[in-house]
């Protein structure tokens, strides 16, 4: 890999190709790749709104782990993408904390943790592997389930998604995991998932209110699931710590 200026411009170079037209090929790849497997009856789980978020590509990856802060990429990087995000897409935040009666911050919490990361284009290729590797023998089989591939901005696995729908994820089929995915992977619908999954957690533990100590206990079930014991959970609450913890600033982010 190689450096050099151009009228202001930094050129960077991997294997004698410019990074930006090796990035440019992938965008289209991924356009592509996108298209192939888009199921055509994304109406069965939801409509195609969307708020036009600010999109998280491989080359915000490559400024967030390989620029140096003073640049502006590191961790900065993906805290102000964060908190781009989430003022973007404040409005739809709040209506689905109202629609299903959360702390706003707990919300805005979870999907601040989430949004960033993994590019999506990476959960599809996962669904895609872990779907193929179960067409042959399976006894064979080297990956996770399908189901068990997360998607979308504030991250969900398709079986737990289907669950906060009302459906049996053993009944669906790969079309219709794909369908799920592509709704998922919207915006507006994502958020809106993730609040009611965040709902049926505080109803797991048979919460009539949602307090600070509560939302501790909530945000750790968002990570860690539903098989652990309230004690169990109590003993590693670092996820919902994180969201108590930076309450202040995610108010901030909401006003």
């Amino acid at each position: 890999m190689g450096a050099c200026g151009a009228g202001g411009v930094i050129l960077i170079f991997v294997r004698g190709w410019p990074l930006v037209t090796a990035l440019t090929a992938m965008v289209n790849a991924r356009v592509w790749f996108c298209k192939l497997v888009m199921d055509e009856h994304m109406d069965e789980f939801c409509t195609p709104e969307s708020n036009n978020s600010p999109t998280w590509t491989l080359l915000d990856v490559i400024i967030w782990k390989g620029w140096p802060e003073r640049w502006g990429g590191g961790p900065g990087y993906l805290r102000r993408f964060k908190d781009a995000w989430l003022v973007h897409n404040k409005l739809y935040i709040k209506a689905a904390a109202a629609k299903y009666s959360l702390p706003i911050e707990l919300l805005a919490g979870v999907c601040w943790i989430e949004v960033g990361g993994d590019p999506n284009i990476v959960d599809r290729i996962g669904f895609e592997v872990r779907t193929f590797d179960r067409l042959g023998n399976v006894s064979s089989v080297l990956t996770n389930p399908p189901a068990k591939t997360s998607f979308g901005w504030v991250s969900i696995q398709l079986r737990t998604a289907a669950i906060t729908l009302g459906m049996n994820p053993d009944e669906m089929d790969s079309s219709q995991f794909r369908s799920l995915a592509n709704c998922i992977e919207i915006d507006v619908y994502n958020i809106d998932i993730a609040a009611k999954h965040i709902r049926m957690l505080a109803d797991y533990d048979h919460f009539s209110t949602i307090g600070i100590e509560e939302a501790r206990i909530i945000g750790a079930r968002y990570n860690r699931g539903t098989s652990w014991s309230l004690d169990e959970i109590k003993k590693d609450m670092s996820y919902g710590n994180f969201i108590v913890n930076s309450w202040r600033h995610l108010n901030q982010l909401m006003m």
